[in-house]
């Protein structure tokens, strides 16, 4: 699989998961524009890119200011003359304890970059990719968003990147823009701040950061065949993350307190459920004489 005239961004692509995408990109024939918050580490893999031969330049922006992110695109189209991948991976922060443990900052924080970060990047090149009718976006969410102890925003955020990617492919599907969210496990700073030292252990020994770019590095690729998808991978492993609805217990207009509590083991079976990609596929499990506008 080939990447040879394609420009991405990699976001947070100066250490850990987002370097190993941008490294693995560029060895594809990927023209790398590596942005991070630290013109250091940015440098560093530009550099590490340019000895194996690839083309790469250091983009060092803000992604939790909209205007930065405005001036990376611009540059990196100005640079290299196009953009067709998006990768975010920027992102700050770990576990921070239980609700009563997690400030007001550290909450704003860890959103700002993950959650807005993301939604800021992806705005500032979507306008680009509508225009040429082509384009790749990755997402970085996380299982965590599924709801996790200890890691309450950084929960909130991920979880926020589930909305970001659906209502972004759908918004993409008529102009050629496909968008992913990628649910890694790897061994990284934020996974080294986890409170659990066997967990730790655990993800160190078996999920280094490298095995986690084949998928990232596939689902921003032409061939790519889906969008909207939330894909974990890590330590060798790709699976599907899919989200569901049931049909559960329906009584009509009269409704009343009693009827949820008499019939609510119906209500959360899970007999009959169906995938559902956005939040119209709820609809099909509502019958009678109302009908949503088409």
């Amino acid at each position: 699989m080939r990447f040879d005239d394609r420009v991405a961004i990699v976001t947070g692509a100066g250490r850990g998961l987002g370097r190993e995408h941008a490294l693995l990109l560029a060895a594809r024939g990927a023209t790398v524009a590596v942005n991070d918050s630290s013109e250091k580490y940015a440098h560093e893999t530009v550099a590490d890119i340019r000895e194996r031969g690839g083309r790469a330049m250091a983009v060092v922006f803000d992604v939790a200011d909209p205007g930065e992110c405005e001036a990376m695109v611009a540059l990196t189209l100005r640079e290299f003359g196009g953009l067709h991948i998006v990768l975010n991976n920027a992102g700050r922060g770990g576990p921070t304890g239980l609700v009563e443990d997690t400030t007001h900052e550290q909450m704003r924080m860890i959103m700002s970059t993950h959650a807005e970060g993301t939604f800021n990047v992806c705005k500032a090149a979507w306008k680009h990719m509508k225009r040429q009718n082509f384009g790749r976006i990755l997402v970085t969410s996380s299982g965590s968003g599924l709801g996790v102890k200890f890691s309450i925003a950084y929960s909130m955020a991920k979880a926020a990147l589930f909305g970001l990617t659906r209502s972004l492919a759908l918004e993409g599907a008529e102009h050629g823009i496909k968008v992913n969210a990628l649910l890694p496990i790897g061994y990284t700073r934020s996974a080294a701040l986890n409170p659990n030292e066997d967990t730790r252990q655990w993800m160190e020994q078996n999920f280094p950061p490298s095995v986690v770019a084949p998928t990232a590095v596939f689902l921003v690729h032409d061939d790519v065949p889906c969008s909207g998808e939330l894909i974990n991978t890590g330590a060798g492993r790709v699976a599907r993350t899919a989200t569901v609805g049931a049909p559960g217990y329906y009584k009509g207009l009269t409704l009343s307190p009693e009827d949820v509590r008499d019939n609510f083991g119906v209500a959360l079976s899970m007999d009959g459920s169906q995938e559902l990609m956005q939040s119209r596929d709820d609809l099909q499990f509502y019958s009678g004489d109302a009908t949503f506008p088409q």
